[in-house]
C-alpha cells in the first residue's frame, strides 16, 4: 500500500460494524508512515503557533471553555493546506464515495483538523450535531500517537445512543487508529490526557456548504 492510500479491504470491514452498529473501529486503513507524517506535521505546525484554541457552541454563540474543551485545532483547506494535507484531504474523499456507495447517505462534502490535546486537556461528553441541524452524518478520527502507552489518558468513551450513562467503548488514541461513527447518535467524549494526544478529526456531511 502506497503511503498515501486507503486500506479498502480493512475498510470494508469497518463498514460491515459500521451497518451493523453504527460505529466501528479499525487499524491500518491509513499506512503507518502516512500517519507519522501526520503527527509531526501537527506537531510542527503547533509548535509555529498556527493552531487555535478551540471553541465550543455554534455561530454567534461560540465561545472558549477550556473546561468543556480543551483542544488546539487547525482546519485543513484544499487551497491553502501542505501537499500532506491535500493527500489525506483526497483520501477523505474516496471514503466519502465509498461511503454513499454503501449506505446511500448523500454524503456531499467533509470537513477536518487537526486536533493536539496538551497534557490535562479533554472534551466533555456531548454529541456532534449541532442543536437543529443534521448536516453531520458520520464523525471519523484518525489518531496519530505513535508512543502512546496506556496510563497516558485522551481515550474516546463512547455511549450507548439509549442511555447516554452506558459506556460501550473507550477507543485506545494509538498511532493509525481510525474510527467512523453516526454523528446524530452517540454521545462521546475525550478522556483527559496526561500526555500530548494528536488526531485528525471531522465529519461527512450532506449539505453542499
Amino acid at each position: 500500500m502506497k503511503q498515501n492510500q486507503i486500506n479498502l479491504t480493512n475498510l470494508d470491514r469497518m463498514f460491515d460494524d459500521l451497518a451493523d452498529h453504527h460505529w466501528a473501529v479499525a487499524s491500518e486503513v491509513f499506512s503507518e508512515d502516512f500517519c507519522l507524517a501526520l503527527a509531526q506535521e501537527c506537531q510542527n505546525l503547533h509548535s509555529a503557533g498556527a493552531l487555535n484554541k478551540a471553541s465550543i457552541g455554534h455561530s454567534a454563540t461560540k465561545t472558549v471553555n477550556a473546561e468543556i474543551r480543551g483542544d488546539f485545532t487547525l482546519w485543513l483547506e484544499q487551497d491553502t493546506g501542505s501537499d500532506l494535507q491535500k493527500q489525506f484531504l483526497a483520501q477523505l474523499e474516496v471514503l466519502r464515495q465509498k461511503l454513499n456507495e454503501n449506505f446511500y447517505l448523500g454524503l456531499q462534502r467533509f470537513e477536518s483538523h487537526f486536533a493536539l490535546y496538551p497534557p490535562g486537556g479533554g472534551y466533555d461528553k456531548h454529541i456532534d450535531n449541532h442543536r437543529g441541524s443534521g448536516a453531520r452524518r458520520i464523525t471519523f478520527i484518525l489518531y496519530l500517537n505513535a508512543h502512546w502507552q496506556k496510563g497516558d489518558g485522551g481515550e474516546l468513551s463512547l455511549y450507548s445512543p439509549e442511555d447516554e450513562n452506558l459506556l460501550l467503548a473507550q477507543v485506545q488514541p494509538r498511532l493509525g487508529t481510525f474510527v467512523l461513527f453516526r454523528s446524530d447518535l452517540f454521545p462521546h467524549q475525550v478522556e483527559k490526557s496526561h500526555s500530548p494526544r494528536l488526531s485528525l478529526t471531522g465529519w461527512f456531511r450532506n449539505d453542499a456548504s
